[in-house]
């Protein structure tokens, strides 16, 4: 126990192990060694020693706190902060109780309360003052709070009597780092020192010691290898493009725990407004008012709710001609209803609870998508994030303002811990098919069967990984042969992303999936080919064509909860070959600030996509400032295609464009609610390379009838009118 207490909990086990040895039937040391598996992972065999408790010993507080941090590890939050409380209220003296809420206030989900987790490890070392974890979760608290300079005195204190500790120095380094305070460099250097042979850990302290020394400007002359971070690097490729942070000086730097985005023209003033949304914050929509300079309307168009969000997604779910919006909460944060946004032109409304779209499951991203090709848009949302037991709901437009979930009947009521989703027709045959990507277990392609259902052929067709740590998603035709392709992010551990950067290679399977159409049914993992085998953190993703090649590049929006978890995003531009290569560094994308939503959008009208990057953290002290990258551009050749349904949703989701220029072939299909829940622009953006007009210009719309358009010149926005003969010059 004492060895427990100290944190030294290999040696802890040794002790309970002989202990077992010696007494096999010794309740309370199959206890704790069961407390101690689950601290290494081993949460099968705490089951089985659990399992193995005579029948009167499982109803002790000691058996039934087990039981508890057996239903954490499971991932139910929720039901475990449940036993404990009552253990706690049977007996209030209980030191593991209070710590084991303690921990699970720390969390960051549906049991997240860090300043009671700060006054039940308070209490605890009122009582056993040396007490490594509740030290540990002190600091921890502090941290996650934004207390750097209490954080810093605590692990002074902290290093006083655990003077060889490493993770205390690593977590004071980023303390003083978030202060930008020189004391972070000697800090992390000890914290360097103590992990020598602690490879994980040494990454952590390295990385981080290397952006302490960034501050200072870098890297001194002569610093001792052992001090050295060695990052993989590869030369980006010529002209590649270069962007820059507007975001301040543009109005739109909102500073909070940033999420999903989505680029409108919610008043229909011919450019691209911006709706952004942060965790518990109130929203934001942004006026674009020409050049660089946008305006705050989000109080005068009604949507300042103080309940903030996690997706933000548009379409005009009513056909009345303007972008509506929809909002999905609270992720990680545990359930709460969702908002649907009515665009009444001249302010939003939110209708979600006449509508039947105010789900409240713990709900995490939503798309878009007329599954049965009525001519109404319908909703799919991502559910049971937490283990609350939520499932996902397939919301049917009922073309009279109102949905109806018919997911049980259409074979797509996943019920697991859903994080992303998408619509996407893989198999060309007009209905869009689904995927959804489950965090804890095989993700799901649910193919359209064109008559209201949907059948799981995940399996069959190869793309049921990642399946632990599994993320966001999207479909697009990333080598242009007409077939949608597929990405999956992965939550990689903050370890392993760091071993990557180092490597240049993923700790697999802790790596994203590429998935290749290849037209039969079936897809191919071409990852490693592609270039994209690294670990990532990658929370959201994006895409868009950033250098106008006609080729879709990949945005990864990378971090954590950890507070020291500072992973920069990636920015992947597509080699037209297969291939893709990082250009993070020299394009200037590499923002360190826990990233979320991703969306590209040409908000100046200049010809080249921008990218508007949703940052924070998970916990309170965890607060960036969104950033807003200027494309500098790069001379290539575009199209703007805006799409008006008349037959099937006036804003034509799922429509799919083909665009020919001699060889050059771009092909997509328009979509919202993808990645992290967010929306590019209601409209593709087509890159022509160095082609000064489109030849020939083919539409299939999403009720299956197809037009063509010949001789369109280039560096130019047209809308296409289903039925229509002419396509209308928008902005030249």
């Amino acid at each position: 126990m004492e060895a427990l207490h100290a944190g030294q909990w290999g040696l802890a086990v040794g002790y309970f192990q002989r202990a077992s040895q010696l007494r096999p039937d010794h309740v309370q040391t199959r206890i704790r060694l069961g407390e101690l598996y689950l601290r290494f992972g081993q949460r099968e065999t705490a089951e089985q020693l659990c399992a193995g408790l005579p029948a009167e010993a499982l109803e002790t507080p000691e058996a039934r706190l087990l039981q508890a941090r057996i239903t954490a590890a499971e991932g139910r939050p929720l039901q475990a902060r449940q036993l404990g409380a009552a253990i706690l209220q049977e007996q209030p003296r209980s030191l593991d109780a209070r710590l084991f809420l303690a921990q699970l206030g720390l969390q960051a989900t549906a049991t997240m309360d860090l300043r009671g987790a700060r006054t039940l490890c308070q209490e605890a070392l009122r009582e056993f003052p040396k007490h490594y974890e509740a030290r540990a979760m002190l600091l921890k608290a502090a941290l996650r709070l934004g207390e750097f300079r209490t954080a810093l005195e605590i692990g002074e204190d902290f290093a006083r009597i655990y003077p060889e500790d490493r993770l205390t120095f690593l977590q004071m380094g980023t303390a003083a780092l978030w202060l930008q305070d020189p004391t972070a460099i000697p800090l992390l250097q000890r914290a360097v020192e103590l992990s020598l042979h602690y490879y994980r850990d040494r990454l952590k302290a390295l990385w981080l010691l290397k952006l302490a020394y960034d501050q200072q400007g870098g890297y001194p002359p002569g610093l001792p290898d052992l001090y050295l971070f060695h990052a993989f690097s590869s030369p980006p490729p010529p002209g590649a493009p270069r962007f820059s942070d507007i975001a301040s000086r543009a109005g739109v730097a909102k500073l909070d725990r940033g999420r999903g985005s989505a680029w409108l023209d919610f008043d229909l003033d011919g450019d691209l407004d911006l709706f952004s949304v942060g965790i518990r914050t109130v929203h934001a929509l942004y006026r674009n008012e020409g050049g660089e300079r946008f305006e705050d309307v989000t109080q005068a168009q009604g949507l300042a709710d103080p309940r903030g969000g996690w997706g933000a997604s548009c379409a005009d779910f009513d056909n009345d001609g303007d972008p509506d919006l929809y909002v999905t909460r609270d992720g990680w944060e545990g359930a709460a209803p969702n908002s649907l946004y009515r665009n009444d032109q001249d302010r939003f409304v939110d209708v979600a609870p006449q509508a039947g779209a105010a789900d409240s499951s713990s709900s995490f991203t939503a798309t878009w998508g007329d599954f049965d090709l009525d001519g109404y848009l319908d909703l799919y949302v991502a559910n049971g994030l937490v283990g609350d037991g939520g499932t996902n709901q397939l919301l049917h437009n009922q073309r009279d303002g109102r949905f109806r979930d018919v997911a049980p009947q259409a074979g797509v009521a996943h019920a697991g811990r859903s994080v992303g989703t998408a619509f996407g027709d893989y198999d060309n045959d007009r209905y869009p098919d689904l995927y959804v990507v489950d965090i804890s277990q095989a993700n799901r392609l649910y193919h359209n069967q064109g008559q209201g259902t949907f059948t799981d052929l995940a399996p069959q067709a190869g793309v049921t990984f990642p399946i632990e740590g599994a993320y966001v998603t999207f479909f697009f035709d990333y080598d242009n042969d007409g077939l949608l392709d597929l990405f999956v992010s992965i939550m990689s551990a903050f370890e392993d992303a760091l071993d990557s950067m180092v490597t240049g290679k993923a700790v697999e399977p802790n790596r994203p999936f590429l998935y290749h159409n290849n037209g039969d049914g079936t897809f191919s993992d071409l990852t490693l080919h592609a270039g994209l085998a690294r670990s990532f953190g990658s929370m959201g993703i994006g895409v868009g064509d950033v250098n106008n090649d006609g080729f879709p590049d990949i945005y990864l929006a990378n971090g954590g909860p950890e507070i020291y978890r500072l992973e920069p995003n990636a920015l992947f531009l597509n080699q037209r070959d297969g291939t893709f290569v990082d250009i993070t560094q020299s394009a200037g994308v590499g923002n360190l600030g826990k990233g979320h939503g991703a969306t590209f959008a040409d908000f100046d009208q200049d010809g080249d996509l921008d990218l508007y990057a949703g940052l924070g953290g998970h916990f309170d002290g965890d607060v960036w400032p969104n950033s807003l990258y200027r494309n500098e551009g790069g001379g290539s050749h575009y199209l703007e295609v805006e799409l008006e349904g008349t037959a099937g949703n006036r804003d034509g989701i799922g429509a799919r464009v083909s665009l020919y220029a001699g060889t050059h072939q771009v092909h997509a299909e328009l979509a919202s609610g993808f990645g992290f829940g967010s929306s590019n622009p209601l409209s593709l953006h087509l890159g022509l390379g160095d082609h000064r007009r489109a030849d020939r210009l083919v539409v299939r719309w999403p009720g299956g009838a197809q037009q063509t358009w010949e001789q369109i010149p280039a560096d130019c926005a047209i809308r296409l009118i289903e039925g229509g003969d002419e396509y209308v010059v928008v902005r030249r």
